[in-house]
């Protein structure tokens, strides 16, 4: 048996970030564990970004102990700095959760067609297909709060098929 693969992926947005701990053990992906956290535009951008780190440092605490082969995340690229904003102190909020456990990114972040395509064979898939997809990879039956759990496990899984994982 070839030890097995684990590959933390974050889906960030100031929104709706999302999360997911991907398993990869002969060849087959598991969801070990997926996360997401709403925030509100009713309060401050320092009150969101505050609670996007809490979520992922609570994410990454419940799951450190399985240990982490590659972390992953998306890249984002707006049109503007009112875009841009909110979206990068997502980011900054998550690098340091990955910071407090002395983790970083193994990768450059990977776009949203980069991935969608190696999961789903299409570079403009829906939501619903993207989650469709990560469902037929690993096999799970149940449900996605969001579809930025689902986007994050077709991050982790992306990262399986480059590696030749699966």
């Amino acid at each position: 048996m070839i030890k097995p693969v684990r590959i933390l992926a974050f889906d960030i947005s100031l929104g709706q970030p999302g999360a997911a701990l991907i398993e990869v053990r002969n060849g087959q992906a598991t969801i070990i564990d997926k996360s997401n956290i709403k925030t509100t535009t009713k309060d401050s951008i320092a009150v969101r970004t505050s609670i996007v780190y809490a979520w992922a440092v609570h994410f990454i605490e419940c799951n450190r102990g399985k240990g982490f082969d590659f972390v992953v995340r998306e890249l984002f690229q707006g049109r503007t700095w009112k875009q841009n904003a909110p979206v990068f102190a997502a980011w900054s909020a998550v690098d340091q959760a990955l910071n407090v456990f002395d983790l970083v990114y193994t990768d450059e972040p990977i776009t949203p067609g980069t991935h969608f395509k190696a999961v789903t064979g299409n570079g403009k898939a829906t939501k619903q297909e993207v989650a469709e997809a990560v469902r037929k990879w690993t096999s799970f039956e149940g449900e996605f709060a969001s579809d930025d759990e689902s986007d994050a496990c077709s991050l982790a899984l992306y990262k399986a098929i480059k590696e030749g994982l699966i």
